[in-house]
């Protein structure tokens, strides 16, 4: 299947495969508004919908009221989420397996998830 890349979206892959940082829709906007001055929201929306669907894109709610996006990684990571600040720390899968493969064992299930949020509390904010 050939995915139909639009300026929006061809824009939108560009910036978030820039970014160090998870993006909101508002900010996806915010940063790509003087480039596509043309851009509106619905089209953004519409846009990260079609790229999520394709495999292109991740969504996740990380806590922080509304959805984030990042480039769809092809190793699998997780993340932890200050609960205080919302800052976001990637975590390796390496770090996390044990946990699933501990679930499927005791649970005798199949985890079929490729992305784990955890909530606490990071260093920065747990000294003050």
């Amino acid at each position: 299947m050939t995915v139909r890349m639009t300026s929006a979206r061809k824009a939108i892959l560009e910036e978030l495969e820039s970014s160090k940082a998870h993006l909101t829709i508002n900010q996806i906007h915010e940063r790509l508004s003087g480039r596509l001055p043309s851009l509106n929201v619905s089209t953004v929306y519409r846009s990260l919908d079609f790229l999520s669907q394709n495999g292109l894109i991740s969504i996740s709610d990380m806590g922080v009221g509304t959805p984030v996006y990042e480039i769809m990684k092809e190793e699998t990571h997780h993340h932890l989420v200050c609960s205080s600040c919302k800052q976001v720390i990637e975590l390796e899968n390496d770090l996390v397996a044990p946990f699933f493969e501990q679930i499927e064992k005791e649970k005798k299930t199949k985890v079929i998830t490729n992305h784990l949020v955890v909530f606490g509390i990071c260093l920065e904010c747990k000294e003050y």
